[in-house]
């Protein structure tokens, strides 16, 4: 990665890496969700300067521009957009080196934990001292502008850190509920060696259903009740009734028809480690990852040759959500 800063860091910002647990496709339309902080970190290099140049440094790309007039990058997008977002306070130029601990191809939630990063930076440099919520609502809406739809459970997550069960905002709540949980669960995520763009999987599934919007809306729902009462039985501490939820959720998930015969390959050979407590898509679903709750300890030599053919990761629950310290200490 090409970098042109020096070796004085005068702030860095981090970010977690996140992945849905329950409410995948219903969190679109209003509905609850759960998901968790992961122990993977965006980290975000920040030097001021003393004129008006923004440069950006990335893996994906350099980026020279100007505060005066931030202008757009095809591959830097949510950086971008939070400095616009930010653009009237930020009072000085400023030089960003945006590092990563995980591959964004293995459905970690690298944009919004970019985003996240971005935000609680530039509320730190910037001095607004925005609260959660509006550091979320600025972020959403960047999501909305560059995605066109989005729930924004990702964002909220890497914002707050933890497990969160997350509530949008609807006509009868106008603000989204983000309410941590105090949980630590081993997780793997096995990627299936491709994704299908999340919009795209809405729109498949907006086809398959458009002559049944009745019976989707009842999918919806049921969606909705099983992630309500994942979340109590966590409260609890009922896990077994907890595994119990995200297995019925990837029936669930089955019914939409965003499941495949790679996805349900992956889910099968989970189910024979008995230290696997439940497996399930997480994210959209056609490609991308299978979520496993345990760990692969109990796994005979089989199993673990057929999932050895998949790209993995063995991570945990952290409970730091984004930050931003001075002089990165």
């Amino acid at each position: 990665m090409s970098s042109k800063l020096t070796n004085t860091t005068d702030w860095q910002s981090q970010a977690p890496a996140n992945t849905i647990i329950l409410g995948e496709h219903s969190v679109v339309y209003g509905h609850p969700a759960l998901a968790c902080a992961l122990n993977q970190f965006v980290n975000i290099q920040w030097q001021k300067r003393n004129d008006s140049a923004i440069n950006i440094y990335s893996e994906l790309g350099e980026h020279h521009t100007q505060l005066e007039q931030i202008t757009v990058h095809p591959k830097l997008n949510f950086a971008v957009s939070a400095l616009q977002a930010f653009q009237k306070d930020i009072p000085f130029g400023l030089d960003l080196k945006i590092e990563s601990d995980f591959s964004s191809t293995i459905g970690l939630g690298s944009s919004a934990a970019v985003l996240a990063a971005m935000l609680s930076g530039l509320n730190k440099i910037c001095n607004t001292q925005y609260d959660l919520v509006t550091l979320f609502e600025i972020g959403h809406q960047i999501i909305l502008d560059i995605q066109g739809r989005g729930s924004g459970t990702d964002l909220a997550t890497s914002l707050a850190g933890g497990m969160i069960y997350f509530q949008p905002k609807t006509e009868q709540n106008p603000l989204p509920i983000i309410q941590k949980l105090d949980i630590s669960l081993p997780i793997i995520l096995i990627y299936a060696g491709y994704k299908t763009p999340t919009a795209e999987v809405l729109k498949q599934v907006a086809e398959a259903w458009k002559e049944k919007p009745h019976e989707l809306e009842m999918l919806y729902r049921s969606m909705a009740k099983v992630t309500k009462n994942g979340f109590s039985a966590l409260q609890r501490n009922r896990l077994t009734a907890f595994y119990e939820a995200c297995d019925q959720y990837q029936a669930l998930m089955t019914q939409l028809g965003v499941n495949d015969k790679t996805l349900q390959k992956i889910i099968k050979t989970l189910y024979e480690c008995s230290s696997i407590h439940s497996a399930k898509i997480s994210g959209s679903g056609l490609g991308d990852c299978v979520l496993g709750l345990g760990d692969l300890q109990a796994c005979d030599t089989t199993t673990k040759n057929i999932l050895n053919q998949y790209q993995s990761i063995s991570i945990e629950i952290t409970k730091k959500g984004s930050r931003c310290l001075s002089n990165a200490s």
